[in-house]
Order: structure tokens, then sequence, then C-alpha cells
């Protein structure tokens, strides 16, 4: 008999080695797959861009780069060439965006799960969606290929800044079918796992009414104006006046409200003889006048683009949900976009020499409508997994007590609550909206003299206007600062 109690007691000792053993190999599991799994990524990243708002950007680039081989590498390397390139380092932009396009590249042709996949998906079940490798929304990667084509253009090469364009236009087309394929699998591998969705969906729902109004501002998350009118731009340098005429009107499509977006189309339209949507743009937009802005002197001056980035997006929060399970309902942690709609302040230009009003810049793309709708297209998937995840750890909670006993039900509770970590990952330091003007200026120098007044910023910048050419000049507003770079074609 006390030969039997000594195994008793051994085998409890076995039990709780190896629940503790266990735990261990999830928290490691767990801290491999994300710097962010129990520590948010925006706790991680705020420090870093308050730096940058103070013109600290080497020590913010030196931090990001200690991530930059870990799974969320994609995600570091989108902040980092965007700070770079605010930074005007055109070479470090240039490397670290092409090294998060090929992380990409790699993730999207992986045609069979590797063995870290299968481990990042099981901890999900056990820890939250943050040990899942950040693999970029579909607007984000847009982002990456729109970015590396201004490095391009810095560069003055047309020609890679055209391949960039192409890849962004692309990305838009792709990421609308990986969004209809998602939500298909999401819904069909709920149904083989007879879980119950309709509930979850209606409290989330109404936890995230708040961002309808935001959301409803963009039709999908996919196809932004800024890009497709970037690449009109890049086209005309190349041209190629057809395919710009075609990417201006897929802006306006997305943008109808835009003058200068109008203008384009119509001016292209005449210019290729497109008589038939001619006339339809005339009737539709009778206020747009195409006539030269210099009147008979069209053949001594040169254009003007200025792009404004104006602000930071919005940054994700966590809130609790309850969600039902088959152990009742449990408070689930989703993130959420808090930041309500403002109404867009528009840069305004003047050139005090000649005391001439340029006018103000025009939105162009609410990128805070695009993330907040890319969260929503998320539900489905979430909501699965979610479901997934509590049904699997209260079966986990239920097997520690088996096998760890009193102690055991206490630290899977503990832990249970611990990782319930809401997935606040994005790319950060992404523009909240961007904005649009262009002009024609006489051939010369000219000193601009820009004002944001929402924000306090303003700045003088002196642009070059070259004979029947393009300047593009892109205004960055980090802050009351403004970062501007001048490229002249």
């Amino acid at each position: 008999m006390q030969g039997a109690g000594n195994d008793a007691v051994m085998s409890d000792r076995l039990r709780r080695l190896f629940f503790a053993g266990f735990i261990a190999m999830i928290l490691s599991d767990a801290g491999c797959s994300s710097s962010s799994v129990f520590t948010s990524y925006t706790t991680i990243m705020n420090p870093l861009i308050d730096g940058v708002k103070s013109r600290k950007f080497d020590h913010a680039l030196k931090v990001l780069d200690k991530y930059r081989k870990g799974n969320d590498k994609i995600l570091y390397l989108l902040e980092r060439g965007r700070i770079a390139q605010i930074k005007n380092d055109l070479e470090v932009s240039m490397e670290d965006f092409e090294a998060a396009i090929e992380a990409v590249r790699r993730r999207e042709e992986k045609a069979i799960i590797s063995a870290s996949d299968v481990g990042a998906q099981t901890s999900t079940f056990l820890t939250n969606d943050n040990a899942v490798p950040y693999k970029g929304d579909g607007y984000e990667k847009v982002f990456l290929y729109h970015f590396q084509a201004f490095n391009y253009l810095a560069k003055k090469d047309i020609e890679g800044a055209g391949v960039e364009v192409r890849r962004a236009n692309l990305e838009q087309n792709l990421a609308l079918e990986m969004y209809d394929n998602e939500v298909q699998k999401a819904e069909e591998k709920a149904r083989a796992k007879r879980i119950e969705t309709e509930q979850a969906y209606a409290n989330l729902n109404t936890a995230y009414h708040c961002m309808d109004d935001i959301a409803g501002k963009v039709k999908n998350s996919f196809q932004n104006a800024y890009t497709f009118y970037l690449s009109g731009i890049v086209y005309e340098l190349l041209n190629q006046p057809n395919d710009a005429y075609i990417d201006y009107k897929k802006a306006l499509q997305i943008f109808p409200d835009n003058t200068y977006v109008q203008r384009d189309v119509i001016r292209l339209a005449k210019d290729l003889g497109m008589n038939q949507e001619l006339s339809e743009y005339t009737a539709r937009f009778p206020h747009v006048r195409v006539a030269d802005e210099e009147g008979g002197e069209k053949r001594e001056t040169g254009e003007l683009v200025v792009f404004f980035e104006n602000g930071l997006v919005p940054q994700k929060r966590e809130i609790k949900v309850p969600i039902p399970t088959p152990n009742g309902f449990l408070a689930v942690a989703f993130p959420v976009y808090a930041a309500k709609w403002s109404d867009i302040e528009p840069l305004s230009l003047s050139e005090p020499a000649s005391g001439r009003i340029l006018g103000e810049a025009e939105p162009l793309c609410y990128v805070q409508a695009l993330a907040v709708k890319s969260l929503m297209e998320k539900v489905p998937g979430m909501v699965a997994r979610h479901l997934f995840r509590s049904a699997t750890k209260a079966a986990f909670q239920w097997q520690t007590k088996d096998s760890a006993g009193t102690a055991g039900t206490i630290i899977s509770s503990l832990y249970n609550v611990v990782s319930e970590k809401a997935d606040l990952r994005s790319w950060l330091t992404l523009p909240r909206d961007v904005q649009i003007l262009r002009k024609h200026l006489s051939a010369g120098t000219h000193q601009l003299h820009l004002e944001h007044k929402a924000s306090g910023a303003l700045s003088d910048i002196d642009v070059s206007i070259r004979k029947n050419g393009k300047t593009i000049l892109r205004v960055i507003r980090i802050g009351s600062v403004f970062y501007s770079t001048a490229i002249t074609f």
C-alpha cells in the first residue's frame, strides 16, 4: 500500500512537472513567434513615434533594426522604411522596403505550410492572434509598393517607379480575391466545427458600431485613389497617356469629388480623342474647366503636383466583448479603432513674392478609413478564431485540473486571462489622410509658402519648375513639422 501511495505521489509530481513544462513550452513558442504576444505592438512603437516627432530618426531606426529578422519582420521593415523615407535617407528606405517586399513574396508563395506556421497557428489556440507572424494588410502592401515608387522617383528612375506602381495596382486586385477567399474559409471552418457564430457577430457588431461612420467613407480597404493617381503621374512621365487615363479614371471612381482628378480625366479624354467619354464626363462635371491656367503662356509653364501626407493613422486599442461558448459567455479581447472622424483640414499654398494664392489641397485618400474598413473586413476570421480559442482554452483548463489539480486550475485560469490580448498590430507611421493640388506655374524657381492651420505647421520651400515639365512636391506632416521633397522632371 505504501508503494502505491508513493506511486500516486510520484504520478502527481510528474503531472505537475508536465503541466509546468507545457506552459513553459507555450510561453517560449509564443515569445519566439512575436514580440507582441504579451506586450502590445503599440507599447513598443509609441516611444519610437514620439522620437520621430522630435526628429530622433536614428534612434528609431536603430531600435527597429533589432526586429528585422523576427517573425514580425514585415511590419517592422515597413515602419523602418517609412521612417527612413521621412528622414530622406533613400538608400536605407529602399533597402528596407525591398526586404519587406521579399518577405511578403516568400510568405505568399508558400505552397505548403511550414512547421513554424503550424506552431504559430497552434499557439494562437492557447495565446492570441499576435502569435501568428504579421503578413501585412492589403492596404499596407499597396502602400509598400507605392512608397517604393516614390524612392525610385526621387532617384529619377521613372522606369523603376513604373514597376512599383504596377505592383501596387496588382496588389489591389489580389487583396480583393484574398479577402473573398478568407471570408469563405472562415465560415466553412466554423460550420465544420459546428460553432454558432451568429450571436458572436451580433455582439461584435454592436461593439464595432462606433466605427461604422469612418468605414463608410470607403467601399473597401483594397483600393485607394492615391495609388492610382500616382500611377497616372508615372505613366504620364513615361509618355503612356492611355495607361495614365485608365488609372486616373480608377482614382475618380474611388474618389469622385476631387476636382483635380476630375480635371485630369477630362483633360486626357480630350487629348486622346475619347469623345463619347469626354461628353459624359463634361456633363457629369460641368464646373470643371480644362482651359490652361496660364492662358496663352502655357508653352512657358510647367506643372506642380503636390502630394500632402497628413498626420499619422490612428491606432487600435483593446476592448473586451462577450462571446458565447459552450461554457457560457467569455470576455474576449478584440481590437477596435476608437478615434472619431474629424473634418480634413487642407494644406494651403501661396507664393508670397507674387502675392498669388495657389489654392488648397483636396482629399484624395482617407487612410484612416482604409485601416478601419480593413479591420471590419476581418470580423468573420476573427470571430471564428476567437471561438476556437475559447473552446480550446476551456478544454485545456479542464485537462490541467485533472493533471495538476487545484493548482493547475488556478494557473491555467490566470494564464488564460494574461494571454487574452487583442492584436493591435498595424503600420502606424502611415498618414491619416492624403491630399493633392495640381497647378501650372511659369518656368523658373518659385518660393512657396506651405501652411496647415489645424496643426500650426508652416514652412517655405523653393521649387524649380521646368518648361513643359513636372515637379512633384511631396509634403509629409508629423506633428507640427513638414518634411518636404521636390522632384523635377
